[in-house]
């Protein structure tokens, strides 16, 4: 499915810490007046600033979506990469170059992020800071007990952390189904409720983040917009309301060979606009004053997942 897009969901999230963060950098500096542990840095906007690396971000959000799936355990699966038996790094052998075989016998959450034989559907960039003047940071001192005596093992040392700031990042999902999109939502909604973190020192009360969803594009490019209708052109499927977010499912002549799920559309308030050369159209949604349609779009979509998960 990599050699086509027939849909496209663009999640902008803005992040920022409750507590302290710590990203670590690789290696120390040069430079002996900084702390041990530094704050990863980057060129950004003509200066040196802290940022959130999307690799990062994507370990965690990919490592939570797996624990959510597990503790689930029904008609979803979450490889464990540590084995080297793990159904999703032997698909290769067993399907060679059908990357349809591969896609839908990898587990749920290889299809979305990726594993040794396929690449991702999702995409996370780096996290930058909205406004690096309200960046801050600070030092804090640590050391290192010995399990046995309970004595300083190691230390003491000193490590940057955030304090305060905001970041934007956006996530990248082509070729989506809804139900992948409500894995996504779950696992950003348990980040901002703090339920996990992010970094260093998690078990120490490090990592804490708000995570907010400021918008979420549903993109499909190959669509005409006619008489309040989404045609898709050179795909032999039906039109849609221009008020239906449509799934791959419901978007591709070989969903079958894909695994992909033939119920895989639903209603929205809100109406796909015609993009501006006149091919491709865009649902855009946005929470205000007057509605929340984002919450509205992710309870379709986890309604989508439950369905999934029990097997309908």
């Amino acid at each position: 499915m990599h050699k086509r897009i027939v849909n496209q969901a663009i999640i902008e999230l803005t992040i920022s810490p409750v507590g302290r963060l710590l990203i670590k950098a690789s290696d120390q500096g040069a430079d002996p007046t900084k702390p041990d542990m530094e704050f990863v840095e980057t060129y950004y906007a003509g200066n040196r600033s802290v940022y959130l690396p999307g690799s990062s971000l994507k370990g965690a959000i990919r490592a939570h979506c797996e624990r959510i799936v597990r503790t689930l355990d029904g008609n979803v699966t979450a490889c464990d990469p540590l084995k080297r038996e793990a159904r999703c790094r032997q698909l290769s052998d067993q399907h060679g170059e059908n990357t349809a075989a591969i896609y839908r016998d990898s587990c749920t959450v290889c299809q979305i992020f990726g594993s040794t034989d396929m690449a991702a559907h999702a995409r996370i960039a780096d996290a930058y800071p909205t406004n690096p003047q309200e960046i801050r940071l600070e030092e804090r001192n640590g050391v290192a007990i010995d399990r046995v005596y309970g004595s300083v093992a190691v230390g003491p040392f000193n490590f940057e952390v955030l304090t305060s700031g905001e970041f934007t990042t956006k996530i990248t999902v082509k070729n989506f189904t809804t139900a992948q999109l409500a894995l996504i939502a779950l696992a950003i909604r348990d980040f901002d409720q703090q339920r996990v973190g992010i970094g260093f020192a998690k078990s120490r009360g490090l990592g804490q983040v708000n995570m907010k969803v400021n918008s979420v594009e549903i993109c499909y490019p190959t669509a005409v917009i006619e008489n309040q209708q989404m045609k898709f052109l050179g795909n032999q499927i039906d039109s849609f309301s221009n008020n239906v977010v449509v799934g791959a499912g419901e978007l591709v002549n070989d969903a079958e060979s894909y695994g992909f799920p033939t119920d895989d559309s639903f209603d929205v308030n809100v109406q796909a606009q015609s993009d501006d050369y006149g091919l491709g159209a865009t649902l855009s949604f946005k929470t205000n004053d007057d509605s929340d349609d984002i919450t509205a779009l992710w309870r379709e979509c986890v309604s989508k997942w439950c369905s999934l998960v029990e097997g309908g």
